[in-house]
């Protein structure tokens, strides 16, 4: 992506350069034109319609070059596009399970173990380091620390988005590795800060994680979620159109729409990223209110800033510096006076 950006904006400073150029050019011959055609005009020594005649010949002659102009804008388009499709091209894709393959017989406890995990984007920078940390079935865990601590991606590990370097990471005591993504993620849902919604009816996006629910379960979920209210609002309800990524929505809406889907999905463990963190203080109310409702009976891995809303998790796991430097609920690592205590009093 940031070689695409700088391969197009290269192509638009080039076009920047050129039009303006071209246009310079044609406006210099035509103004010598008329100097000197003028001057021959007016000394009796060329008729005004041979003057003319040297206009047209001009814009005739310009008119390659403006063409020239624009068929070069398109190349330089072109090539800044080409740079992307490549890097596209070259992506990898989705890890794919071991030789192994098992499939989960229905829905999953949601017991999670990490074992010496460690992992780096870039060779030889890991973000995690040493990770070993088990989280029991229909348990909340906490995950907290300064940014950068490699938070988000001990959860997007776990919904295999990228594969561990070394150590594994188990669900039930299997290897995740060993389970078909498909599989695995129909265990998932995630409930994200920047919620992304599809460009489609509010029915639609909320379908999304179970195509064949039927009414009666949509609406309960929209209901559990705080949603229905607004929803029966919309314009057209269920089938109001909400533009691409939700524009017609507020964040609040997006949030609940969100959170509903989740609820209708059903899975047995679900991931929460900073679900609060952009709304308002009466939204936010509401949301707290429908994730307490999806959090019942679930495992609940929840990333959180606002140290306020994780002080009922059984388990509060505190990163830093690529490790988990501290473990245990909220009143065990206040007396601890470590990191926790001083991210709390911060």
């Amino acid at each position: 992506m940031e070689h695409y950006r700088k391969s197009l904006l290269n192509a638009l400073k080039l076009m920047a350069t050129f039009h303006p150029f071209v246009e310079f050019i044609s406006s210099i011959g035509t103004l010598v034109v008329i100097y000197f055609g003028g001057r021959l005009v007016v000394q009796g020594g060329l008729p005004i319609a041979d003057l003319v005649a040297f206009f047209l010949y001009l814009d005739l002659f310009y008119q390659p070059v403006r063409n020239l102009s624009v068929a070069w804008e398109s190349v330089q388009t072109a090539l800044a596009a080409s740079d992307r499709v490549t890097e596209l091209l070259q992506e990898q894709p989705e890890p794919h399970h071991l030789p192994g393959n098992m499939q989960l017989e229905g829905p999953a406890r949601g017991q999670i173990n990490f074992e010496n995990v460690c992992f780096h984007y870039s060779e030889g920078e890991n973000v995690l380091e040493g990770i070993n940390l088990d989280i029991p079935a229909k348990s909340v865990v906490a995950l907290v620390g300064p940014t950068g601590v490699g938070k988000s991606t001990m959860v997007s590990l776990i919904a295999r988005f990228y594969d561990v370097t070394e150590g594994k990471i188990s669900l039930d005591g299997h290897d995740i590795r060993n389970l078909g993504l498909e599989d695995l993620r129909k265990q998932i849902s995630i409930v994200l800060q920047d919620v992304f919604l599809f460009h489609g009816t509010v029915r639609e996006n909320l379908l999304f994680g179970k195509p064949d629910a039927s009414e009666t379960e949509m609406i309960a979920a929209a209901q559990t979620a705080n949603a229905h209210d607004f929803i029966l609002q919309l314009p057209n309800g269920y089938d109001t159109l909400i533009g691409e990524r939700g524009i017609k929505l507020s964040g609040g809406q997006k949030q609940r729409i969100s959170i509903a889907r989740a609820i209708l999905k059903d899975a047995p463990i679900l991931i929460l990223d900073e679900a609060t963190s952009s709304v308002d203080t009466e939204t936010e109310l509401l949301i707290q209110q429908a994730l307490e409702r999806l959090m019942v009976g679930r495992t609940v891995i929840l990333i959180a800033h606002r140290l306020s809303t994780i002080r009922n998790a059984d388990q509060i796991v505190v990163l830093e510096g690529k490790h988990i430097v501290e473990k245990g609920d909220h009143t065990t690592l206040v007396a601890q006076n470590g990191l926790y205590q001083r991210l709390v009093n911060v």
